[in-house]
């Protein structure tokens, strides 16, 4: 087994190829642990020197990629070395990419490279799937490749499975719920011409993209300065990875258009049998049609009746107007790795600590909620 790490875009560029064919054979194949999904949040979102991607190969084929950045943090009179995953808040699911067949071998080489050449503190991965099998595999190297590892639940996020009728999904939901889908519809309808518009590549496939982030401008995050558009790094993100995954058929911008007017879309990725929305926004002047409702119907009840997709994922976080379109949602983790290092100890240690102070504390929701307060009038 080599190990090596790549440190810059130039090097993690030429990986593509075998990136990919690494993902094919790991246990985590998803489209948000592909070449062209980091490459692109790479680009946009970090400085070079950052980049600290720990990759394995058996001979001439890459089976392991570790995904990192690499942060200095001055501690007092130390300085601590962070390992970070190559996620922010645009990221919906991380994780490491290793072949199955050999999993742990891999990952206990990883491990054994960054202790021999990085003096490193800790290891903070965030959004990773609890059901993707690596949390078994990093539990079960805990003492040879690690001091301790903890995990919290960052946030649950809710999918749908694709499986039967329309007819079968609708029994699923709230009356009340399918009453307003139909109503909403029928309320466009009456408004004038409504279709969907779908892109997946072409030439003016830039313009596209940008015409959806100014619709979600438009709304109240352009207002409150959250939207897309208002940063350079994400708007050229989602157009980077919009080009990129065009090309290999896994790009879909999905358009409500009423009149000739586009009012409302879904920025979505396909992969193999995963049907994934990223990014959803509406014309605010449209919303007392529910634009955004009409055309998520719309969409799903074309993917069931198509039937080449297993899973609808809504991503993100479980927010209330998702749960009118499913029930089911899978745990994203907070993980944080320990070093052997003296002071990654003691951090432990403390963090434990904390930990117990918090569940006994829960016990007592008032005397909780009083010292939140407190903590939080001193830090700020």
């Amino acid at each position: 087994m080599q190990v090596e790490v790549i440190r810059d875009l130039e090097q993690l560029a030429s990986l593509r190829e075998a990136w990919d064919q690494a993902v094919e054979n790991s246990n985590f194949d998803s489209v948000f642990v592909t070449h062209e999904w980091f490459y692109c949040w790479a680009k946009n979102f970090v400085a070079n020197q950052d980049i600290y991607v720990v990759i394995a190969r058996d001979g001439d084929t890459l089976v392991g990629i570790m995904p990192l950045l690499i942060e200095r943090h001055r501690r007092g009179m130390w300085t601590e070395t962070i390992l970070r995953s190559m996620s922010n808040l645009q990221t919906f699911k991380y994780n490491f990419i290793v072949r199955r067949e050999d999993a742990e071998s891999i990952l206990i080489a990883m491990f054994d490279y960054i202790n021999q050449n990085l003096a490193w503190t800790s290891m903070l991965l965030d959004f990773v799937p609890e059901s993707a099998g690596n949390i078994s595999l990093l539990t079960g190297i805990k003492g040879k490749s690690f001091y301790a590892l903890q995990t919290d639940t960052h946030m649950e996020s809710p999918f749908l499975q694709i499986e039967g009728s329309w007819e079968d999904y609708l029994k699923t939901r709230d009356k009340k719920v399918r009453k307003n889908w139909d109503y909403f519809e029928r309320k466009l309808v009456k408004e004038g011409s409504t279709e969907i518009v779908s892109i997946t590549d072409g030439a003016e496939l830039d313009q596209y993209i940008n015409s959806a982030l100014e619709i979600e401008k438009s709304s109240w995050k352009g207002d409150q300065g959250t939207a897309i558009a208002n940063s350079q790094a994400e708007s050229g993100f989602y157009l980077d990875l919009g080009r990129s995954m065009s090309e290999s058929g896994k790009f879909g911008l999905h358009f409500l258009s009423l009149n000739g007017n586009n009012i409302a879309f879904d920025y979505c990725l396909t992969y193999k049998d995963h049907f994934n929305v990223l990014k959803t926004g509406y014309n605010p002047a449209y919303s007392k049609s529910s634009p955004g409702r009409v055309l998520r119907k719309k969409l799903l009840r074309g993917l069931f009746e198509v039937g080449s997709y297993k899973t609808y994922d809504l991503l993100g976080a479980r927010d209330s107007w998702k749960a009118e379109w499913t029930n089911e949602a899978q745990a994203l983790l907070h993980v944080h790795i320990y070093n052997r290092r003296p002071i990654a100890i003691f951090n432990y240690s403390v963090a434990q600590s904390v930990r117990q102070v918090k569940t006994i504390l829960r016990r007592y929701p008032g005397m909780y909620q009083a010292i939140k307060k407190i903590y939080k009038r001193l830090k700020g």
